[in-house]
């Protein structure tokens, strides 16, 4: 899994492009680059999920922990570019809502 990640001070934003899978072997260490950029304030934090290609349950737990996180920073985390196919294991899931995806 590749990820790549920008911070924009001037517009508190911090975006994310994942490229890759989503999945149990790449949790550990994505979680920990992700929890590192996390500010407390009013920030916006961008996962950019285009260019993955699966997630699995343990994505998805790590999606939800750092959505609670954010929150409980004060900030947002907003799910972009979502993939019919991973769109498919939010609405499975019922997590669709909790991630605000339409």
């Amino acid at each position: 899994m590749k990820i790549e990640t920008r911070v924009d001070e001037t517009h508190r934003t911090v975006t994310c492009s994942l490229d890759g899978e989503l999945d149990v072997h790449q949790v550990k260490g994505l979680k920990s680059t992700i929890s590192e950029t996390i500010h407390p304030g009013d920030w916006t934090y961008i996962i950019d999920l285009a260019k993955v290609g699966y997630l699995d349950s343990s994505g998805l737990g790590m999606l939800v922990y750092l959505r609670k996180e954010i929150t409980r920073q004060g900030g947002r985390l907003q799910l972009l570019n979502v993939t019919e196919s991973i769109r498919n294991v939010f609405s499975l899931t019922k997590l669709d809502e909790f991630f605000g995806l339409k």
